[in-house]
C-alpha cells in the first residue's frame, strides 16, 4: 500500500497518511502505557491527532522514530492510516537517537529510565562522531559537550550527573525497583548505586516484598545483614576508644557495628514532625549515641553481668548490653518499643532468651522486684525530660508528661529508692563498684527560666543513702539542638546540646 495524501513537502521530509500496519516499531527503550493510549484515543475521537508521527522510510516500510503511543492509539481504534512526518531515510543510529531525545524531554520517566536514556544518548552520539571526548583540546574540539546535554534537558551538570550515576546499579535490581514508587526518588537512587552488588540487591528486594517501606530503612536493614557484626573486634575496638575514663563523651557516629545495630530500633515508618513558623519538618527516629551506652556498661561491667534500664524508650542500652555480652532487663511504658529490640537483639546478636527480661511496666515502681534486693550489677538509664518536652505515650505514669517539677522529682525519688535496694553494694577497699548511672537533662518554660534537673535529682540520691560517684557530660547529636536554634537566638539562650550523667554508688 502507497502513500494517500500529502499535506506538506519539503527537501528533508514529507507529511502524509501512510497505512497503519506499515509501520515497524523497532526495539524501543521505552514501552507504552494502556493508559495514556487511552487516554489519547479519547482525544482524537473529538478533536484528531494534533501532531503525527515520526517515520523513516524503507521500501514499503516505515521505521516508527517518535509516537508509539499515537501508533498504537490508532491501532485501538481500528485506523487503517496516520498521519506521519518522513524523514529522509538515515541509518538505524540516527534512528535510536532521535527516539531516545525525544523520549529524555519528557517530563514522566523515573531515574533508572532517565539513566538508562542518558547513557544510551551518550553511547550514540560517541558512535556518530558527535561526542566531545574527555582530554580534547577545549578550544579544537568539536562536537556535544555534557553542559550542552544537560543544558537540553533543562538542568545543570551536576544535576546531569546525578541522573547519569543511577545507571550504576546492578542491572537486577533496575528491574525489581523500575516499575515501584522507589525509582521516581532521584537521590534515593543515587545512592543504592553507589552502593556494592549485594546491598543494593537486599535492598531491592526488601523494598519490592514490602519488608521495608522507606528507602532509609531498607538500607539499615541491608547493611546490617550484609556487613555483619563481628562482635569480638567491635569489643576490642571499645576498649580501645571508650574503654577508658571519660569527662566528657562526643558521638562518634554510626560507621560502627554498634551503631549499625541500633539503627535497627527504629519502627519501619516512625516519624516525628516538628512545627515551626516556616512550617512542618519530618524526621524518622532511630535510636542515638550508642557509644554513650557502651561506654558504661563497657567501663563498669563485665560480660554475663545483669544490668537495668528502668526507662527504656527506644531500646540502646538494652540493645548494647546484649551485643556485649550482657545479661539485660528493661521497663518501658511503650510496648512497642520492647517488642521491637526484643526482635533485635533475638535476630542480631547472640544473647539467650532467658537472657533478656522486659517489663511492659512503671520504670519507677518496679514491682516485679518488689521485696528483692541486690541484684543488679549496673543500672543505666535515660529519665524522660520534665515537661513534655518529647511525648512517648499517653500513659500518666510517663514522667515525660508531667509538667510539675514537684510531682516529677517525687516520682523520681521512688525509682531511687527502689534502684537503692536493687543495686549489689559497692566496696572501695577492693575495688568493687556497682554504680545507678541516671542521665539528666535541663528543661525550659518560658518566663519560668531554665529548670535544672541535675542538682535537685543529685540531692535526692544523697537523702536516700546514694553516694555521687562521678559526672560523666554526653555531648549529643540531637535534631532537637539544630531544629532550636531560631528560639535560642530569638530568647538569648544557648543551643543545649549535651546531658550529664550522675554516677552513684551504695556502700554497705
Amino acid at each position: 500500500m502507497t502513500s494517500t495524501a500529502t499535506s506538506s513537502t519539503s527537501s528533508s521530509s514529507q507529511f502524509v497518511e501512510i497505512p497503519v500496519e506499515a509501520v515497524k516499531v523497532a526495539n524501543r527503550l521505552r514501552g507504552t502505557s494502556q493508559e495514556k493510549v487511552l487516554e489519547l484515543a479519547a482525544s482524537v475521537r473529538g478533536i484528531g491527532l494534533l501532531h503525527p508521527i515520526t517515520v523513516v522510510q524503507h521500501g514499503d516500510k516505515y521505521v516508527l522514530l517518535s509516537g508509539n503511543h499515537r501508533l498504537e492509539c490508532f491501532k485501538h481504534l481500528g485506523r487503517e492510516t496516520i498521519p506521519a512526518l518522513i524523514k529522509d531515510e538515515g541509518d538505524e543510529l540516527v534512528e535510536q537517537l532521535v527516539e531516545v531525545q525525544e523520549n529524555l524531554i519528557r517530563t514522566d520517566l523515573n531515574a533508572i529510565q532517565t539513566a538508562e536514556h542518558i547513557v544510551k544518548q551518550e553511547e550514540l552520539l560517541s558512535a556518530l562522531g558527535q561526542r566531545a571526548s574527555r582530554g580534547d583540546n577545549r578550544w579544537k574540539r568539536s562536537g556535544v559537550r555534557t553542559e550542552d546535554l544537560a543544558r537540553s534537558m533543562g538542568v545543570t551538570k551536576r544535576a546531569y550527573q546525578y541522573k547519569k550515576s543511577v545507571s550504576n546499579l546492578h542491572p537486577e535490581v533496575k528491574d525489581i525497583l523500575g516499575e515501584t514508587i522507589f525509582s521516581h526518588n532521584l537521590m534515593d537512587m543515587v545512592v543504592l548505586a553507589k552502593e556494592s552488588d549485594e546491598i543494593q540487591l537486599e535492598v531491592a528486594n526488601l523494598l519490592a516484598t514490602g519488608k521495608s517501606n522507606t528507602f532509609k530503612r531498607a538500607m539499615q536493614l541491608a547493611r546490617c545483614k550484609l556487613l555483619g557484626f563481628n562482635w569480638d573486634e567491635e569489643k576490642a575496638q571499645l576498649k580501645e576508644r571508650i574503654g577508658r575514663p571519660a569527662s566528657v563523651m562526643k558521638w562518634d557516629g554510626d560507621n560502627h557495628a554498634l551503631g549499625r545495630l541500633c539503627k535497627l530500633l527504629s519502627h519501619n515508618d516512625d516519624t516525628r514532625k516538628i512545627h515551626r513558623k516556616s512550617g512542618a519538618m519530618e524526621f524518622q527516629l532511630y535510636s542515638m549515641q550508642p557509644d554513650h551506652s557502651a561506654y558504661f556498661i563497657d567501663f563498669y561491667s563485665k560480660e554475663g553481668d545483669l544490668i537495668l534500664d528502668c526507662f527504656a524508650g527506644r531500646g540502646t542500652n538494652l540493645l548494647v548490653g546484649a551485643a556485649l555480652g550482657r545479661k539485660v532487663v528493661g521497663y518501658d511504658l511503650t510496648l512497642q518499643n520492647l517488642e521491637k529490640v526484643k526482635s533485635v537483639a533475638m535476630e542480631h546478636t547472640d544473647i539467650d532468651p532467658q537472657d533478656m527480661v522486659l517489663h511492659h511496666s512503671d520504670g519507677c515502681e518496679l514491682r516485679e522486684y518488689e521485696g528483692q534486693e541486690n541484684i543488679f550489677d549496673l543500672v543505666t538509664t535515660d529519665p524522660p525530660y520534665l515537661a513534655g518536652a518529647e511525648r512517648y505515650t499517653d500513659d500518666d505514669r510517663c514522667l515525660g508528661n508531667i509538667k510539675d517539677q514537684d510531682l516529677f522529682l517525687e516520682r523520681m525519688e521512688l525509682c531511687l529508692v527502689n534502684l537503692k535496694r536493687l543495686i549489689k553494694p559497692s566496696n572501695w577497699d577492693k575495688k568493687i563498684f556497682h554504680p545507678i548511672v541516671i542521665k539528666t537533662g535541663s528543661a525550659r518554660r518560658g518566663k519560668e527560666g531554665l529548670v535544672e534537673m541535675c542538682t535537685p535529682i543529685e540531692n535526692l540520691a544523697k537523702q536516700h543513702g546514694l553516694v555521687l560517684h562521678d559526672k560523666v557530660i554526653n555531648v549529643l547529636n540531637s535534631h532537637w539542638g539544630l531544629f532550636n536554634v531560631r528560639r535560642c537566638m530569638d530568647y538569648r539562650y544557648g543551643v543545649k546540646k549535651h546531658e550529664t550523667n550522675l554516677v552513684f554508688l551504695k556502700y554497705d
